[in-house]
């Protein structure tokens, strides 16, 4: 994740397909698809790997969710 982040940093749009909310929450931006359809988004802000908040931003992954059904 660190070598995609500093990719991404440089100016790189990245898409990353996963399952793993962990993964997720080190992101900005958490696309859910269904049969290839965006269903719904959730806008973060930026992950900042100095701060321990990755729990919190995980969490909030995993309510918006259950929110929406999936």
């Amino acid at each position: 994740m660190s070598i995609l982040a500093e990719i991404n940093n440089e100016g790189t749009t990245i898409m990353l397909v996963t399952h793993d909310a962990k993964v997720a929450a080190k992101t900005e931006r958490v696309l859910f698809m269904v049969d290839g359809n965006l269903v719904a988004q959730k806008k973060m802000s930026k992950y900042d790997n100095q701060h321990n908040d990755i729990k919190k931003r995980e969490e909030s992954i995993m309510k918006w969710l259950v929110e929406n059904g999936f």
